[in-house]
C-alpha cells in the first residue's frame, strides 16, 4: 500500500493559535539557530575524567526512513526535526524536509544535542511507545530513526439541539484520558485529540487519532480560535448528553471507525469567570501571560485565555460558555527556558451565578542546578574489565536528559487542585556538564537521568547535605558533644536524588555521576510449571505485568538509583538497559495503577513499597549476577515464582 503523495515544502503551515505560541518560544528558536562552534571530542575533556573521554565517531547529520505499519517507505512526507533546548520540546519545527522516494530523509550540520522528529500525514499518527503512550524519541546526530505512520482511529456521530434537531458548525472535540486498557492516562495537557465543526446534517467525522479511550464532547472551548483558545458560545455538552463528571468513554481503535457517538445537546446556562493577573515584578514576560482552566483534576483543558504584554494596562482574562462545576485555574509566563512565572493554581466552584473579580498573582519559579561528571569503567587503582575494552561512551553531556519529578508523584487525587507547574521538568547539560532544570515549584523533587548510550548507567545521584539544625543553647561539653555528632551524621549521609526548594530559590550543588561499563538484561515473561497434581496457574495480561531488578546486597537496600523497573510487551519480552553491575534479584509481579495517577510510579520510590517488594524478591530468590558491560538477551522469568521452601 503506497501512502497518498503530500507536495514537498519547507515549512509547515500553522493555525494563527499556532503561531502566536511559536512567537511566544522566538528567543529559543533564535538561540536555536545561532551559529554555534562545532564540538570535538576533545572538548569533552571537562566534563569527564581523561581516561573516560568519549571519543564518538564524527556526528552532526542524523538520518532515518518514514515507513507504514508494515515496513513499506511512505515517500514525500513532511519530516521536522526539532532541537530539545533545556528539555522544552519546541513550539514548532526548526528545519523541515520531505521524505524521498525511499521513504528516506537525513538533517546535517547538527549541533550536539537530543531533537525530535516528527513526520505528517493527515488521517495518521506517528507510532509511540506502546507501554508509556509517549512519542518515540529524542534522538542524537548520528542516530538513524525509523518514523513508523500508522492509520489513526475515526470518531464520527451527529449533534443535535432537544428537540432533535441538527446542529450546523458546531466544533466538536475528542480528547484522549487513558489507553485502551483503561489504565494509563493520558500526558496532561499532551496532543493526543482531535477537533471539526458539523455540516449542515450536524454531522462530525474527527479523523487521525491515536489509540486509546476519549471523551467527546460539543461546545465549550475551541483550541483553533484565536487568540490562545476561545469558547464556541455553547456550554459543552459531553456524550452523549452530560456533563465532565457523566461524560462516558468511547473506545478509539487505529485504523477503526467509531460510529454513532451521537451528542444531544444540553441547554444548560453558560456563566463567565473573569479576573485579573497581577505581577508584582511588573513583568508579564516577553509576549505575555497564558491562563489555563481545566475540570478539576483531570488536566482536561476546559479553556485557555491570553493576556498580552504588549498592552500592560489590561491583565483582565475572561472565559465565557462556562458549565456549572469545579474548576482548576492556573496562570503561566513562558521563556526561552520553558515556564519562569506561575500564579499558584486555584479551586474555582461555579454553581448557579458568573464568579468575578479573582486575582492570579505571578511568581518567579524555583530551579535546580547541578553538574553530571562522566567516570571511566575501570575502578581506581584496577584496570577496566576485559568486556568493556570494546565498548565506549559515544554520548556527550548535551545528549542527556536530566529531570526533577515531584517526589511524591504525580497524582491528581479527587479534591487536589491540578498545577501545571507540578508536572516534571526537564534540562540537558551543556558541553562542560553543567545542567540547570527550571520552572520548579516549593516543594521535594526527585532528580533522575535519561541516558541514551547503552554503554553508560547512573552510578550515584547526590543533592547537597540540608544545612545542620543548631542545637539549643547549653553549657558545658554536651552542648558541643552534641553539635559534633550532627555534624559528622551529615557528614556521613548516604547520596541522596532528593532534594527540597523554596519558593523563587536557586538551588544548586546537585552531582550526578555517570559511568562507562553497563550492563544490559532482556528475556520473556513464562508461566511457572505446576507442581505435581496441580492445575497450571495461568498468566495474568502482560499488560498487567511489571519485572523488577533489586539489588541483592543488604547494603543497598535503600538505594533507590539500583532499582530498575519494566514493563511487559505484548508478546511477553522485557528488557532492561543502563543497568549498574551487580547482583540483583528477579522478580515479576502484576503492576496496579493509581486512580488518577498519571504517570506509572516505580515501586521503589515508596518505602513501604520499595520494603514488600524486597521481601516477595527474597522470597522468589531468582538471582542474576551482571558484571560490567555484560548483554544477557534470553533470559525465562518464572510466574508465578515459586514458593518459598518450608522448613
Amino acid at each position: 500500500m503506497k501512502a497518498p503523495r503530500t507536495p514537498r515544502v519547507k515549512m509547515l503551515c500553522k493555525t494563527p493559535a499556532a503561531l502566536l505560541l511559536l512567537s511566544l518560544l522566538a528567543p529559543a528558536a533564535a538561540r536555536a539557530q545561532a551559529p554555534q562552534k562545532r564540538q570535538t571530542p576533545t572538548q569533552t575533556a571537562a566534563a569527564v575524567t581523561a581516561a573516560a573521554t568519549p571519543t564518538p565517531a564524527p556526528r552532526g547529520a542524523l538520518a532515518g526512513r518514514v515507513v507504514g505499519e508494515s515496513g513499506e517507505p511512505i515517500p514525500e512526507v513532511p519530516v521536522s526535526l526539532a532541537p530539545r533546548i533545556s528539555g522544552v520540546r519546541r513550539g514548532g519545527p526548526d528545519y523541515t524536509v520531505a521524505a524521498d522516494e525511499s521513504g528516506g530523509f537525513r538533517f546535517e550540520g547538527l549541533d550536539p544535542g537530543l531533537y525530535e522528529v516528527y513526520a505528517s500525514l493527515p488521517g495518521f499518527v506517528t507510532e509511540t511507545d506502546v507501554q508509556t503512550g509517549r512519542s518515540l524519541g529524542p534522538y542524537r546526530p548520528g542516530d538513524n530513526v525509523t518514523v513508523r505512520l500508522v492509520k489513526g482511529g475515526v470518531v464520527t456521530g451527529t449533534v443535535t439541539d432537544g428537540l432533535g434537531q441538527p446542529l450546523v458548525s458546531l466544533n466538536v472535540r475528542a480528547v484522549r484520558v487513558r489507553d485502551l486498557d483503561g489504565g494509563q492516562p493520558a500526558i496532561p495537557f499532551s496532543s493526543g485529540g482531535g477537533e471539526d465543526r458539523t455540516d449542515d446534517r450536524g454531522v462530525y467525522r474527527i479523523y487521525g487519532l491515536r489509540p486509546g479511550l476519549y471523551i467527546v464532547y460539543a461546545g465549550g472551548y475551541l483550541s483553533t480560535s484565536f487568540p490562545f483558545g476561545g469558547g464556541s458560545g455553547e456550554v459543552a455538552t459531553f456524550y452523549p448528553s452530560g456533563t465532565r463528571d457523566t461524560a462516558a468513554e468511547v473506545a478509539v481503535r487505529g485504523g477503526q471507525e467509531s460510529g454513532g457517538i451521537d451528542i444531544r445537546l444540553r441547554d444548560d446556562p453558560a456563566r463567565r469567570i473573569t479576573g485579573t493577573v497581577d505581577s508584582p515584578t511588573g513583568s508579564l514576560g516577553e509576549m505575555g501571560v497564558g491562563v489555563n482552566l481545566v475540570y478539576a483534576s483531570t488536566a482536561i483543558t476546559a479553556g485557555a485565555a491570553f493576556v498580552s504584554a504588549i498592552n500592560p494596562g489590561d491583565r483582565s482574562f475572561s472565559f465565557d460558555s462556562v458549565a456549572d462545576g469545579e474548576y482548576d485555574l492556573q496562570a503561566t509566563v513562558n521563556g526561552r527556558d520553558g515556564i519562569t512565572l506561575a500564579s499558584a493554581p486555584q479551586r474555582v466552584s461555579v454553581r448557579g451565578a458568573d464568579v468575578t473579580g479573582l486575582r492570579l498573582t505571578l511568581a518567579p519559579l524555583a530551579s535546580a542546578s547541578g553538574t553530571m561528571r562522566f567516570e571511566p569503567a575501570a575502578e581506581p587503582g584496577r584496570p577496566a574489565p576485559e568486556s568493556c575494552k570494546a565498548v565506549r561512551a559515544t554520548q556527550l553531556p548535551q545528549e542527556t536528559l536530566v529531570t526533577a519529578s515531584a517526589a511524591a508523584g504525580q497524582r491528581l487525587k479527587p479534591g487536589g487542585v491540578f498545577s501545571r507547574t507540578s508536572l516534571p521538568q526537564s534540562a540537558t547539560p551543556d558541553d562542560a556538564g553543567a545542567f540547570n532544570v527550571r520552572g520548579l515549584e516549593a516543594g521535594r523533587y526527585r532528580l533522575s537521568v535519561r541516558l541514551f548510550d547503552e554503554a553508560l548507567y547512573v552510578r550515584s545521584i547526590q543533592a547537597p547535605a540540608p544545612a545542620a539544625t543548631p542545637p539549643p543553647r547549653a553549657a558545658g561539653a554536651g552542648a558541643q558533644r552534641t553539635t559534633t555528632t550532627a555534624t559528622a551524621a551529615t557528614t556521613n549521609a548516604a547520596p541522596r536524588d532528593v532534594f527540597d526548594v523554596k519558593a523563587g530559590q536557586q538551588f544548586s550543588g546537585l552531582v550526578v555521576r555517570v559511568a562507562e561499563g553497563a550492563a544490559s538484561f532482556a528475556g520473556s515473561v513464562a508461566a511457572a510449571e505446576p507442581a505435581a497434581g496441580a492445575p497450571p496457574v495461568p498468566l495474568p495480561p502482560f499488560s498487567q505485568l511489571r519485572v523488577h531488578l533489586v539489588p541483592q546486597e543488604r547494603e543497598r537496600a535503600e538505594d533507590t538509583l539500583h532499582y530498575y523497573e519494566a514493563p511487559v510487551a505484548s508478546d511477553g519480552t522485557f528488557a532492561f538497559k543502563n543497568l549498574a553491575p551487580g547482583r540483583y534479584l528477579v522478580l515479576a509481579r502484576p503492576f496496579v495503577a493509581e486512580p488518577g495517577e498519571s504517570a506509572p510510579r516505580p515501586a521503589a520510590l515508596d518505602t513501604a513499597a520499595r520494603a514488600n517488594l524486597r521481601r516477595e524478591a527474597e522470597s522468589a530468590n531468582t538471582i542474576v549476577e551482571l558484571q560490567p558491560c555484560q548483554r544477557t538477551a534470553d533470559f525465562v522469568l518464572r510466574f508465578p515464582p515459586p514458593a518459598p521452601a518450608t522448613k
